[in-house]
């Protein structure tokens, strides 16, 4: 089974089918099954973002997602995730510009805006502690 056809199943599986359209289903295969959030989950279903919210953790609960977390610069790029809050690290790397040149520098993480996170459970995948994106 593909990983969108597991995706597909994990929503399918806790919403009436009668909500799930067609187009609902194509607009779910374009997301990314590793980053999967509450607002497009809400957006796509049309449903509040308590159901929507309802749905992933159902799914989690049942073994098919799993629950995570990530910091984000304030530029806005994600510099860690982890399967909790606590498990981040307590500082991250970001870029700032200064006087226009670009530097790296160490933020603590509880300064940092967080969001909440679901992505397809892969039993073979081993845990990511953190990523970066470009």
């Amino acid at each position: 089974m593909s990983l969108f056809e597991k995706f597909l199943k994990a929503i399918s599986k806790n919403i009436s089918p009668s909500v799930l359209s067609e187009r609902d289903a194509l607009l779910l295969s374009k997301l990314d099954p590793h980053k999967i959030y509450v607002e497009n989950v809400r957006s796509i279903l049309g449903v509040s973002s308590t159901e929507a919210k309802r749905i992933l953790e159902t799914a989690v609960r049942q073994g098919i997602f799993e629950k995570r977390v990530e910091v984000t610069c304030p530029d806005g790029s994600v510099a860690a995730s982890a399967e909790s809050e606590e498990a981040l690290p307590n500082s991250v790397h970001c870029w700032r510009e200064e006087d226009g040149q670009l530097e790296e520098v160490d933020l603590p993480t509880d300064s940092l805006t967080k969001t909440v996170f679901y992505r397809l459970y892969e039993r073979s995948a081993s845990p990511v502690p953190y990523s970066r994106t470009a």
